[in-house]
């Protein structure tokens, strides 16, 4: 026997060991018991601070009374228009109106449109086929975790999804 066939006949096997999940159920229950244990104990200082206030102010006969108004303004009276200024007001209101909705068009589409440019530069497609065939390609890999959550055993992709994969052909 060799000396490496001994060292490897005497070191014992490396234990692999399988990453276990957060539990997740019973960190977002903690966070949610400390958030409502902070919010109770906030209101809880803040009414208790206001009726000690309120207990002080009645020993030295100090209680606020309702503020009186000095100052009354004058009644509202709506302006009157004549009936040429109501046919200019309704001409102003009715070409703002088109030019809000032209504007908001505009941002929309042009907002589209730049997002619609930024993802094809970043996928490197040129158009729908090229971005289907990247995506059959993409979601697969992005979505192994979400399967093995939701019910699935393996990690890996089907052979069913393989096989799509491979049948794709990004030379056209």
């Amino acid at each position: 026997m060799s000396s490496k066939e001994d060292s490897a006949a005497t070191t014992p096997p490396v234990p692999t060991t399988t990453a276990t999940p957060p539990p997740t159920t019973a960190l977002l229950a903690g966070s949610a018991g400390a958030f409502g244990a902070g919010l109770l104990g906030a209101i809880w200082y803040t009414r208790r601070k206001q009726n000690k206030r309120m207990a002080q102010e009645i020993l030295e006969d100090n209680v606020p009374t309702k503020p009186k108004n000095i100052y009354t303004p004058p009644k509202y009276i709506p302006p009157v228009m004549t009936p040429a200024e109501q046919i200019i007001a309704k001409k102003e209101a009715s070409l703002y109106a088109f030019k809000t909705l032209g504007y908001g068009t505009l941002l929309a589409f042009g907002g589209a449109g730049l997002l619609a440019t930024i993802v094809g530069y970043c996928l490197e497609v040129r158009n729908f086929q090229e971005f289907s065939d990247k995506l059959k390609i993409i979601v697969p890999k992005k979505t192994a975790n979400l399967r093995k959550m939701l019910g699935g055993t393996k990690l890996e992709m089907t052979a069913e999804e393989q096989a799509e994969i491979d049948n794709i052909n990004l030379d056209e």
